[in-house]
């Protein structure tokens, strides 16, 4: 884990939203194709979890989305060079969103979501909905990554297969994570029920939020406060 892990989840996500717009204006695949290439190595040098998991996710998206796209365009009538640099355009775009975002779940733990949005005195339902979505998506990642075990324990080849074959048992893993994500939701609403969850009630953090997000405080400040 580097330093950047740690920045303000609020900073993160400037960041992330100033890449996205940078992607989804660049003129053509020959500037967009560059960008995603440096936002996969950007994650790779700065140690980013589960990079193996997102790059293969990322090369089924870039092969549904430019296979989607070329055969839309060539039912448009687009020549097979035109619809290959619009699709890779559209591929490349995709993958620099999903990885500047992919950066910010990943480094963003819920405590330090629930931190920064308290410091910037976010109401209680942002606050709420920002930190289950930043924190749910990693956690069905993993629950689609125990569905895609579980296939292979029981025999179904996902690994050495051709793409066609990826992509249709990839799709086939959706119902049991739906069914996940719905046990999940619900879990998420009891707990939320038990513990009194209430929009009006002040929260507050020990956590020192700035530029960066402390992950803890220093004895320092403990004897400070003493």
């Amino acid at each position: 884990m580097t330093r950047l892990h740690e920045l303000n989840f609020f900073i993160k996500l400037g960041i992330a939203f100033a890449i996205m717009l940078a992607a989804w204006f660049a003129p053509g695949w020959r500037f967009g194709l560059p960008l995603a290439l440096a936002c996969l190595i950007l994650l790779w040098a700065i140690r980013v979890p589960g990079l193996r998991g997102y790059l293969k996710g990322a090369t089924l998206l870039t092969g549904m989305v430019m296979l989607s796209w070329m055969i839309n365009l060539w039912l448009q009538g687009l020549s097979t060079p035109e619809a290959l640099s619009v699709a890779a355009a559209m591929a490349a775009r995709l993958v620099t969103t999903t990885a500047a975002f992919y950066f910010v779940m990943e480094t963003s733990t819920p405590g330090s979501i629930l931190a920064a949005a308290s410091a910037a005195r976010l109401p209680p339902i942002a606050t709420l909905v920002l930190s289950l979505t930043f924190g749910v998506i990693p956690m069905l990642r993993d629950d689609f990554e125990r569905i895609a075990d579980a296939q292979r324990s029981r025999g179904m080849e996902i690994d050495n297969v051709n793409l066609p074959t990826k992509l249709r048992f990839a799709l086939a893993r959706g119902i049991p994570l739906l069914v996940q994500a719905i046990r999940m939701a619900h879990a998420i609403s009891f707990s939320l029920t038990l513990y009194g969850y209430d929009l009006k009630h002040k929260r507050t953090t020990w956590r020192h939020v700035g530029l960066m997000v402390e992950p803890r405080l220093s004895m320092k400040d403990k004897t400070d406060d003493l």
